[in-house]
């Protein structure tokens, strides 16, 4: 299953809400929107990978996706090319965690096979730690400072 439920696209414009996205991030993602939003044709927010569905309980399809959904990693936005999915991850400073998350949720992505396209780990940010941008230089998860 490539997502816990079906993927959306919006416009590559300022949304009325994120789901999950926290409020710290909301001001930065906007920012973000201004300046490179015109680069996507369109953007998914709070994509669901992974998670667990027990296998020892009976259950309805609706309660076994509640249940993946909450174990799932939720990517905070994927943002759409002709020819490339960046899976992007939001923190106003990245550190070890921004880029953690970044790697992690594409191999998931891959794993899962939620496209064709070429998936690209990126981390869009206002600063980040010089270790953390040289470990995103070396393994190629790009950096967007905004």
């Amino acid at each position: 299953m490539p997502s816990v439920y079906p993927i959306t696209l919006y416009a590559p414009e300022a949304q009325a809400h994120y789901p999950h996205m926290a409020k710290r991030d909301l001001a930065l993602w906007e920012r973000f929107l201004r300046q490179r939003g015109q680069e996507f044709l369109a953007f998914s927010y709070d994509v669901a990978l992974g998670g667990v569905r027990p296998s020892n309980v009976l259950d309805d399809e609706a309660s076994l996706r509640g249940w993946q959904y909450s174990t799932a990693l939720k990517i905070d936005a994927i943002g759409w090319q002709s020819n490339q999915a960046w899976l992007i991850e939001v923190r106003p400073e990245a550190t070890v965690s921004a880029y953690g998350s970044a790697v992690v949720y594409t191999l998931v992505a891959r794993r899962e096979r939620i496209t064709e396209l070429p998936l690209i780990p990126c981390v869009v940010c206002e600063a980040i730690q010089p270790d953390v941008e040289w470990a995103c230089a070396e393994t190629g998860v790009q950096v967007i400072k905004v």
